[in-house]
């Protein structure tokens, strides 16, 4: 199972005991989404076909709790090889959802979409539901993209065939900050800031993935910092055997010509230790001497003045 799969499943389980005001904005929002009129004999239906077999049993039995009926039925894509299953609803639910409305001759219309989003704190979450199970889809990174920027792998989307319906969607929830952008034939609202997908599954009762989903930022977050402590003693190590290199090679130079001999004690020390420990820190060094690090570079650095004067009267 997918990760947003799993978010759906979650979502579908905190639906299936809904009230009725919220369960009829959960299939307000489904048919508005994905659903179509399909006509048939002695009138119309609703008809929504999704390969998610647990998402369709919950809108037939949300649909018979409201006191209409419906039929389900499945046929399978050979291309795929997977099944779709087709949920059927009466057209009079349509008409109670306020989906459709009465024309002056009586016939059915498609109601405007800026009339569909409800009121009701409870019913809007149901609404926001509806839509991401049955047009909805997230994404997170696994462990495998540690290495990725952190927010690189997240995204979550709405996908809408009506554009009116996305802007009154991404107009009717400011809080949640959808962004949108046009997908061939479809409207897009889009998150990709992994804080607002937590926000987002928090408030569709999936908070068991969105604890999944945490658990992954954590893990990429202690990751992604262990890096960069390696990255820094690594650098570290590096810029010491420089040092080391660049002041064995003096102290070499101060032999071979002869200035050794007339060294201060206290640089001769330090060109000692030097020698005999070359992978040794300016600290480790400064240890060792009871001297400051700063005290430690300043003879460092005179031996190394010595000798670049003594190349230079070479």
């Amino acid at each position: 199972m997918t990760f947003s799969q799993s978010v759906k499943s979650e979502i579908i389980k905190s639906v299936r005991n809904a009230k009725p005001c919220c369960a009829k904005s959960f299939l307000t929002a489904v048919l508005k989404a994905v659903g179509s009129m399909t006509l048939i004999k002695g009138g119309y239906c609703f008809s929504v076909e999704s390969d998610n077999a647990e998402f369709l049993t919950l809108i037939g039995r949300l649909a018979e709790g409201l006191g209409h009926t419906t039929a389900v039925n499945s046929y399978n894509i050979s291309a795929k090889g997977t099944a779709v299953y087709s949920c059927q609803l009466d057209a009079a639910l349509g008409e109670e959802l306020g989906l459709t409305v009465r024309d002056a001759d009586g016939a059915l219309a498609i109601a405007d979409a800026g009339t569909l989003l409800p009121s009701q704190p409870c019913c809007r979450k149901a609404f926001m539901q509806g839509l991401f199970v049955s047009a909805g889809s997230v994404v997170a990174p696994q462990m495998k993209d540690a290495a990725d920027p952190d927010d690189a792998k997240y995204h979550l989307e709405l996908r809408f065939a009506n554009a009116e319906l996305a802007a009154v969607v991404q107009e009717g929830y400011p809080a949640a900050g959808f962004h949108r952008m046009p997908r061939k034939n479809h409207i897009v609202l889009y998150l990709k800031d992994g804080d607002r997908i937590s926000d987002f599954l928090v408030y569709v009762s999936a908070t068991g993935a969105m604890m999944d989903l945490e658990n992954v930022r954590i893990m990429r977050s202690m990751r992604n910092d262990v890096n960069r402590q390696n990255n820094c003693a690594l650098a570290n190590i590096e810029k010491t055997v420089a040092a080391s290199s660049g002041q064995t090679n003096a102290i070499r130079q101060l032999r071979s010509s002869g200035l050794w001999d007339n060294l201060p004690e206290g640089l001769r020390q330090i060109a000692l230790i030097r020698e005999a420990h070359p992978e040794y820190t300016l600290e480790e060094i400064a240890a060792e001497t009871h001297l400051s690090k700063s005290g430690v570079k300043h003879r460092f650095d005179k031996l190394m003045q010595l000798a670049d004067q003594q190349r230079k009267h070479q």
